[in-house]
């Protein structure tokens, strides 16, 4: 998928560029609405089967920053950028309670519980659109996002588990932006962020699998440049 984007990214500015009217920079901000759906899968001894699955939807809004640059044509347009969020996310603490069979006479009870943190999230993204008026654009938007995922859990049948991992994905959507006389840009996004599988493995091998899928409306405010 990377190479891709990156030969439609070549391509589309190979095409635009004799046709550039102007090519514009932009600073700015954006708030944005989430919903992100886990699938959690459990494989109690790693053996391949799965004993259990549980899904999710956390809601919460985030800020974040952005840089792009804007190459316009008489009738097409060129955005590409880089959104980074300079927070941390917290996936809400899931717990449930389970029972232990230590061995052939006891059996401990007691609950099991996972959390996580996104830390360090960027979206490296292409916008290929379509003018619209004198100073609009409406455009698709291809991405691919990175970070890193901490995630704590807390077991009665083996240790507890403080780990973080490479957090890929792949975004698309559509989106409309228009720009005032004095500069301003106003950006309106709809996205969805497709994340790769990522798994951890417990001391007792046990082995979670949790596929995340983050869909977002957005607003962004920035300066033309």
């Amino acid at each position: 998928m990377k190479k891709y984007l990156l030969i439609l990214s070549t391509t589309l500015a190979l095409l635009f560029s004799p046709i550039a009217s102007f090519a514009e920079v932009t600073v700015g901000v954006t708030i944005s609405s989430n919903s992100l759906d886990t699938a959690g899968k459990e494989d109690v001894d790693s053996n391949g089967t799965i004993d259990d699955t549980k899904n999710v939807t956390d809601d919460f809004m985030v800020g974040s920053v952005f840089f792009e640059n804007t190459v316009m044509g008489d009738t097409m347009g060129l955005t590409i950028g880089v959104d980074y969020i300079p927070f941390d996310a917290d996936i809400d603490k899931r717990s449930i309670t389970q029972s232990s069979l230590k061995d052939s006479s006891t059996v401990t009870t007691g609950t099991n519980s996972v959390e996580g943190t996104v830390e360090g999230h960027k979206t490296f993204y292409i916008q290929p659109g379509f003018r619209y008026g004198d100073n609009s654009m409406i455009y698709a938007t291809l991405g691919i996002a990175r970070a890193d995922i901490n995630v704590k859990n807390s077991s009665i049948s083996s240790t507890d588990m403080n780990k973080t991992v490479d957090l890929d994905g792949t975004k698309l959507g559509v989106g409309f932006k228009t720009v005032k006389d004095s500069g301003l840009v106003i950006k309106l996004d709809y996205t969805d962020t497709s994340y790769d599988e990522v798994s951890f493995t417990t001391s007792n091998n046990t082995k979670a699998t949790a596929d995340l899928d983050n869909t977002a409306l957005a607003l962004s405010i920035g300066k033309q440049f």
